[in-house]
């Protein structure tokens, strides 16, 4: 993995094609798609789901920090 290539990013700004890089080192499948979820009628009430590629799913609160690569740079 090319150290250089990762990206702190907020949950809400995931891209399609990227992994997310845990603390470990350790990365996820890459994203397929990211979906924003409005929980109420409060417009800062908002999760990410975030679906990758071999076809599981995490939920992240929006405006966490994350930090993610570009797949083809793991």
């Amino acid at each position: 993995m090319n150290i250089e290539k990762i990206k702190d990013v907020l949950s809400e700004n995931l891209g399609e094609g990227f992994k997310i890089v845990d603390e470990n080192g350790e990365m996820t499948a890459a994203i397929e798609w990211v979906d924003w979820v409005q929980l109420s009628d409060d417009e800062n009430d908002i999760q990410i789901e975030v679906y990758f590629e071999d076809d599981s799913k995490k939920i992240f609160p929006k405006g966490l920090k994350l930090r993610q690569i570009w797949h083809e740079d793991s």
